[in-house]
């Protein structure tokens, strides 16, 4: 673990690539602005390569994972729990571990799926209420956010929404000056077919400029929170160009 910056992010997903189709964004961003950005990888995706073994199909996208990273400029650690079966595993030993990952970086904003996990994907949705289920027992300050559906996750989830209609307030993270740091990361996922080819100045076109998060618990205060976003008005109905 690096030296702790005094603004500091968490994001919780369950695969490699993740970070990057549907919120390499606002990663990028804010580790460009002096925000310590950690993601925390619960499996390596051994089962995201069809015809690769699953140690195999592991180190490969871990690999891929890594060199990602480092194009949004971010932390990643991984829990090595198996690819496919998160919806089985022992709840409460998941739980105490990112707890204690919650507690050692102490982040103002963590970042997960939303309940339905955006694509329904089981492992997504176990992490979700893992996330919340800690959040809401251990946190006392900072935010939570959802990924929303929007044109942004269409890329990795196949999931978007051009009307938007929400009783949680939602929050438009402008990305248009980290499109390259985005596509540069979606494309080291190789092994994940990524549509965005050839040089990535010449498909900035194809990342939409915003991204949107539900703000699903907000905890903040003027003591532990630096306001680095603006909150869209709770009931507000949000149209994407």
């Amino acid at each position: 673990m690096r030296e702790m910056r005094a603004k500091r992010m968490l994001a919780i997903l369950a695969h490699p690539d993740d970070e990057s189709f549907g919120a390499g964004g606002i990663l990028a961003k804010y580790a460009h602005q002096c925000v310590q950005v950690v993601l925390l990888r619960v499996t390596r995706g051994e089962a995201g390569i069809p015809g690769v073994k699953p140690e195999e199909a592991g180190n490969i996208r871990t690999c891929e994972l890594r060199k990602a990273a480092e194009q949004l400029g971010i932390e990643v650690y991984f829990l090595d729990y198996p690819d496919g079966g998160l919806a089985l595993t022992k709840s409460q030993t998941l739980l105490e571990m990112i707890a204690s990952w919650i507690d050692l970086i102490q982040p103002q904003v963590i970042l997960t799926f939303s309940p339905d996990g955006v694509s329904e994907h089981s492992d997504h949705i176990a992490i979700s209420h893992m996330v919340i289920q800690t959040f809401d027992l251990t946190c006392k300050k900072g935010m939570l956010f959802y990924l929303h559906p929007s044109e942004a996750t269409i890329l990795g989830f196949g999931v978007s929404s051009t009307v938007i209609e929400d009783s949680q307030p939602l929050v438009e993270v402008d990305i248009s000056d980290y499109k390259l740091e985005k596509i540069r990361a979606i494309q080291c996922h190789a092994s994940q077919n990524p549509t965005l080819s050839g040089k990535p100045e010449n498909v900035t076109d194809k990342i939409p400029c915003s991204e949107l998060y539900t703000v699903a618990r907000d905890m903040k205060t003027k003591d532990n929170y630096p306001d680095w976003f603006e909150t869209v008005s709770e009931g507000e109905t949000y149209e994407q160009a």
